[in-house]
């Protein structure tokens, strides 16, 4: 884990937190620069003003070599962007509003902007501005089930490529589920429509996909988890010729405390992305597969300091030319918390 600082305040009815990551990595055989580096920061605010409503206001910057650890999320479509040449800049900012409308009943109104520039003129093709306004309703339907329905609109616009400028929607039922006290289950299954705003650029006016995003959580035992689960959306692609692509990526982690002081955590995906482009296009319906694999050890030395290595494979198998790779990252460091 990089070093980092956080700081919350907490008020009377107020949080208020906030916190910076900064992450060096040095390759020791590595053609070019030989070292890339990372900056994350965010704050938050969360105010209740009363038993009923409450708001959530965060921001989260960060500047990255490396968009799909800093930027991503684990299992989610199209993370197959590894690592991009410069500055790679991207702003997340969100506020959420909460009511609870009866014991049972409760509303969240929200609003997404998330902001990315890319440095690299290889990947200029992804630098956009994302507006995302939401609305989602929840039911606790028994003590152990929570179901939901959730509905998002996307006004997308890209800075460099006009054709891919779109209105999205999506929309989407759940289910949380708590099947037993150690074992427990989410699931999101719907739709999303998409129309390109820019037609006669785009060669295609509509599509629309099926979404799903679900999951199972075991915690098999004291301090010990292992999670499944399965992705499949719509998302943006760094292939220039494409208007996006749709994304399946099945995914597991095993986190496990093997001793007191050591613990070690297995992650692995597999990701398969087809592209889509416009009518005639030579990437429409092509395809690439990800592979990725990853182990982490680390060994508490003390209450404040511990020692931590890792091994990631990643493989890349893609219909287009050039595009094709095998990469091999190991890690060797320690962490220190204060």
């Amino acid at each position: 884990m990089p070093p980092g600082v956080r700081l919350s305040l907490p008020l009377e009815q107020t949080t208020l937190s906030a916190g910076y990551t900064y992450g060096l990595r040095y390759f020791a055989d590595r053609p070019g620069r030989s070292y890339d580096q990372f900056h994350l920061a965010d704050a938050q605010v969360n105010h209740r003003f009363s038993d009923n409503y409450s708001v959530a206001v965060a921001d989260r910057f960060a500047d990255a070599q490396e968009p799909a650890q800093a930027l991503g999320s684990p299992g989610a479509p199209g993370s197959q962007l590894l690592r991009a040449e410069g500055n790679n800049i991207n702003n997340i900012a969100s506020v959420d509003f909460t009511a609870q409308l009866t014991p049972l009943w409760s509303a969240v109104l929200g609003y997404r902007n998330s902001y990315f520039n890319y440095n690299s003129a290889l990947f200029k093709g992804l630098n956009r501005l994302e507006n995302l306004p939401s609305l989602g309703l929840r039911y606790q339907w028994t003590p152990t089930t929570v179901v939901s329905a959730n509905y998002q609109y996307g006004d997308i616009n890209y800075t460099k490529y006009d054709a891919r400028d779109s209105r999205a929607q999506y929309g989407f039922i759940g289910v949380d589920q708590s099947i037993t006290a150690r074992l427990t289950a989410s699931v999101r299954v719907g739709g999303q429509m998409i129309s390109w705003v820019n037609d006669d650029l785009a060669g295609r006016s509509s599509a629309s996909n099926p979404y799903v995003d679900a999951s199972l959580t075991y915690a098999y035992a004291e301090g010990s988890n292992a999670q499944l689960g399965i992705r499949h959306g719509r998302n943006a692609t760094d292939v220039i010729a494409a208007l996006d692509q749709q994304s399946t990526a099945v995914y597991a982690a095993i986190n496990h405390q093997i001793t007191g002081d050591l613990r070690a955590s297995l992650t692995g995906q597999l990701q398969n992305a087809s592209f889509v482009g416009s009518k005639g296009s030579a990437v429409n319906d092509l395809s690439e597969t990800l592979g990725s694999v990853g182990l982490t050890l680390n060994y508490r030395i003390n209450a404040y300091l511990s020692a931590e290595t890792s091994y990631f494979f990643d493989r890349l198998a893609s219909d287009i030319l050039i595009r094709d790779f095998t990469r091999n990252r190991v890690f060797v460091g320690f962490r220190a918390v204060y």
